[in-house]
């Protein structure tokens, strides 16, 4: 436990006067009163003689004798335990303080004495620099005079005069902020040779600065008329904000910086410097609480009680801000304030004075957040969410205050179950805005967990374009154009080259893949075919489609086809057949993490219960209904039949289920222990048929899931995102992600097409055969005229708009003839059409390249 004198007050400190020896008379001449104080015990008054020797008259009192690291210090000064009273000259009623650590008293009378010093600047030293300021101005004009004003805090353009005196300033609260600072370096020696084991004593040294009350005299200057004493102050106690070291238990001392400040300046808590001290409260607590440091505890009651204040107070400039939207308030600190109280505050006692304080909080945020929702029109994503800035870094700030207050009343949502249902209302009731806030939300804030966390759990009322939209943020953004840099070491990435031979297109590619770096496969991608000249995106979009089609074909063994849809996969449990299967599962997860990541629909769709894994859900019997139709019917009827018939085990089940085993035998496989004995009856079915579920579809294939999850983990921007990802999405969700939309619609198609500015028009004769042709074409003909013109076989969930360049484009052949077919440049989804002189021509030619040997046979990229 941290020293709890840090975060006691003055006024609990009673003296207490010492019991006298026997034979002392109380009417003694030239005695004096002193009062000793120490860290751990109340003010204690004692009578002492002029001959009293100190170490003597102090090794009275217990805590004193047990402690051979005490030392009295009068005035910053260490006293000698082997002088008299009368050697020491200690004035009548003298504080002694008892203390491990002398030299902090000493450094803190030295810190008051250079804060209150009456000591000018000399005149040389003034003009000095004034004639180093003209110096500067004589070298090259102004822009050295501005880079010393911003160095000094000094407004751009201020005169000359202006920067002397901020100059000043600096020479007059010079010997105080490197007193501070050698308080705080010797404050940072001391942790590091007690932590972590003593801990408890880490707090005393700092503690130091409130008995000596060095931290009072610093906020007096600062808050004085005299602009010397001012400058002082307030360069000392921002001194105290600097250092790293020291946060993790130094919040007894921003707390009292913030209260003093907050009381004594004219300008209340809007003075700029309570805002600072206020801030690295906060980082103080942040810190505390993610133990990235060895620290000690802070009081559970005493933290509390502090920090509500703070947390009623950053909660009203949030809605004060959301109210009038006019300055920003700090999203840092509200959040901190706010989060350490959810989780100090006990579960127990929601009625409580801290539960009741945080209640009013929550609420009166929620009433603000949703008068704040319901004045915005959700039909603009941007209008809706920053209807009164429109920069992009600001809408970004504005969207991440937002987010905020939700976390902050999410959590306490989480704590309490009757806030839980009123903020559920609110969400359902402006779902429309909060879609448009998840929209608005940039991909890096899409990988913070907090987000994370409100949307998996509000799930149901987002659309499937936001919902997508906030689980893509989540996968590394791949520009051909940007170089990707290494956040390692800063450098620029090179892209990925493969060289691949058709034949070998499995084991070429997964040689590549598997031996890559996470980083390597998050950059660009630079993929040939052996023989083959083509190069570039289609390319790359061609090589994962054919791999990732590959992997999941069930002549592989790693995935099975659902009966009835076979575009749909679930695991192999019988995968192990081959001895490579867990490698290639990981494989299999690091090429569909490509196909997210590149935004490459390869028409392969994960069934229910291989999704529900992934999000970390558990299987249910509704989620194998597409992997095992007949399991599934078998179950339901178990579940439906009469009670009576099951109880007279007319089925004859155990807890138990017999699987194949090697050469025909049978083996019995138990879902409890011992569950070969236990008979399955109306009561326990629905426990027997979830365990049979789990044993079936989850238990038999969990190292392949492992293997595989571990692959796609690895994709994301940080692989503990994988549950995130999946849970925020629904599985129709990931099939149009993955998969891409099966059907073509002319006419869309026919929307986003463009023409080039030399060649053909709509309304062409040419272009008007070409779009009659398309539409008399099989769908499965569409479809292979589309692989062969972009390389994309299924559409992206959003159509022709979501493809990469916006759609697709029409350009004349440079052929003078019409008897060529046509050709492609899929890497800008452009297909160079020649002047066909009839629609009949126009039709045999576009169903030629739709032959699935010339679709794939792509033109120049």
């Amino acid at each position: 436990m941290l020293n709890q004198s840090c975060f006691a007050s003055q006024e609990n400190m009673t003296p207490v006067t010492a019991p006298l020896e026997p034979g002392y008379s109380s009417h003694w001449s030239n005695t004096i009163r002193l009062f000793v104080q120490n860290m751990d015990y109340p003010t204690i008054a004692i009578m002492a003689r002029p001959h009293d020797i100190l170490g003597v008259l102090l090794g009275r009192f217990a805590y004193v004798r047990h402690r051979s690291d005490l030392h009295a210090v009068y005035d910053g000064r260490q006293l000698p335990p082997e002088a008299t009273i009368s050697e020491l000259r200690l004035p009548d009623d003298a504080t002694l303080h008892l203390t491990p650590y002398p030299d902090a008293w000493t450094l803190a009378s030295q810190i008051a004495a250079a804060a209150t010093t009456q000591r000018l600047i000399p005149a040389e030293t003034m003009a000095f620099f004034r004639n180093f300021l003209d110096f500067l101005r004589t070298m090259d004009g102004s822009s050295r005079m501005a880079e010393l004003a911003r160095c000094l805090g000094v407004p751009h353009g201020a005169p000359r005069d202006v920067v002397v005196a901020e100059v000043s300033t600096m020479l007059i609260s010079r010997d105080t902020v490197l007193l501070v600072g050698k308080f705080l370096d010797c404050a940072s020696t001391v942790h590091q040779r007690q932590a972590p084991h003593h801990a408890e004593m880490m707090g005393e040294y700092l503690d130091v600065l409130r008995r000596s009350d060095v931290i009072g005299l610093l906020v007096r200057l600062y808050l004085s008329d005299s602009r010397r004493y001012r400058a002082r102050g307030k360069s000392a106690i921002q001194s105290f904000l600097l250092p790293l070291h020291l946060e993790a238990w130094s919040a007894p001392v921003f707390l009292q910086f913030c209260s003093l400040i907050a009381f004594g300046s004219t300008h209340g808590k809007n003075d700029p410097l309570y805002r600072e001290c206020r801030g690295k409260l906060a980082s103080v607590l942040s810190l505390h609480e993610s133990r990235s440091v060895p620290s000690p505890e802070l009081p559970r009651e005493w933290l509390i009680e502090q920090l509500i204040p703070f947390a009623q107070e950053t909660a009203g400039e949030f809605i004060s801000y959301m109210a009038n939207r006019t300055w920003a308030p700090p999203v840092v600190e509200f959040r901190v304030f706010f989060s350490v109280l959810c989780r100090k505050v006990p579960d127990s006692s929601p009625d409580g004075r801290a539960g009741a304080a945080l209640s009013q909080i929550a609420m009166s945020l929620l009433t603000s957040v949703s008068g704040f929702m319901a004045s915005l029109d959700s039909t603009d994503i941007m209008d809706s969410v920053l209807p009164w800035w429109s920069e992009e870094d600001q809408q970004d700030a504005a969207v991440d205050r937002i987010w905020a207050v939700l976390d902050a009343l999410e959590s306490w949502s989480e704590k309490y179950g009757q806030f839980a249902a009123a903020m559920r209302a609110t969400l359902v009731a402006h779902a429309a805005y909060l879609n448009a806030l998840v929209l608005g939300t940039s991909a890096g804030r899409s990988r913070q967990d907090d987000i994370a966390r409100i949307v998996g759990r509000h799930r149901d009322l987002l659309g499937a374009e936001a919902r997508m939209h906030f689980s893509m943020g989540m996968l590394p953004e791949v520009d051909s154009y940007m170089p990707a840099l290494d956040p390692d070491t800063d450098t620029e990435r090179r892209p990925l080259e493969m060289l691949i031979d058709r034949s070998r297109l499995l084991s070429d590619s997964f040689r590549y893949v598997s031996e890559a770096a996470r980083g390597e496969l998050h950059a660009d991608l630079n993929i040939q075919f052996v023989d083959e000249e083509a190069v570039g995106d289609g390319v790359v979009r061609e090589w994962i489609s054919l791999v990732c089609r590959a992997l999941f074909d069930p002549q592989h063994g790693l995935f099975s086809p659902c009966p009835h849809n076979r575009r749909r996969f679930f695991l192999n449990p019988a995968s192990g057949a081959d001895p490579l299967h867990l490698k290639y599962l990981d494989f299999a997860g690091r090429m569909i993490g490509l196909a997210l990541t590149n935004k490459v629909q390869v028409g392969i769709l994960f069934d229910r219960t291989l999704f529900s894994r992934l999000a970390g859900r558990r299987i249910t019997l509704d989620d194998i209904a597409d992997a095992d139709p007949t399991m599934y019917a078998s179950c339901r009827k178990i579940l439906e039949m009469d009670p009576g018939l099951v109880d007279a085990d007319v089925l004859g089940l155990t807890f138990a289920r017999e699987e194949a085993g090697a050469f025909g035998s049978r083996e019995v496989i138990d879902l409890l222990p011992g569950g070969r004995d236990v008979p399955v009856d109306s009561t326990n079915r629905g426990q027997y048929i979830d365990l049979l579920v789990q044993d079936l579809f989850a238990n038999s294939t969990e190292e392949q899931l492992n293997h595989f999850a571990e692959g796609f983990s690895s994709m994301l921007v940080r692989p503990e995102l994988r549950r995130a990802f999946f849970h925020s999405l629904d599985l129709e969700d990931f099939d149009l992600m993955l998969g891409g939309r099966m059907t073509i619609d002319v006419q869309e198609w026919r929307k986003h097409t463009r023409y080039d500015d030399e060649g053909f028009s709509e309304q062409d004769e040419q272009i008007i055969w070409f779009w009659k042709a398309v539409a008399s074409m099989s769908a499965e003909e569409q479809r292979r005229l589309l692989l062969f013109w972009t390389s994309v076989e299924y559409l992206p969930f959003d159509g022709f708009v979501g493809l990469e360049m916006g759609g697709v484009m029409i350009s004349k052949a440079s052929s003078k003839t019409p008897d060529h077919l046509p050709t492609s440049r899929i890497c800008l989804y452009q297909l160079n059409l020649p002047c066909y002189t009839s629609f009949d021509m126009t039709l045999r030619r576009l169903q030629m390249i739709a032959q699935e040997h010339v679709s794939n046979s792509f033109g120049r990229t």
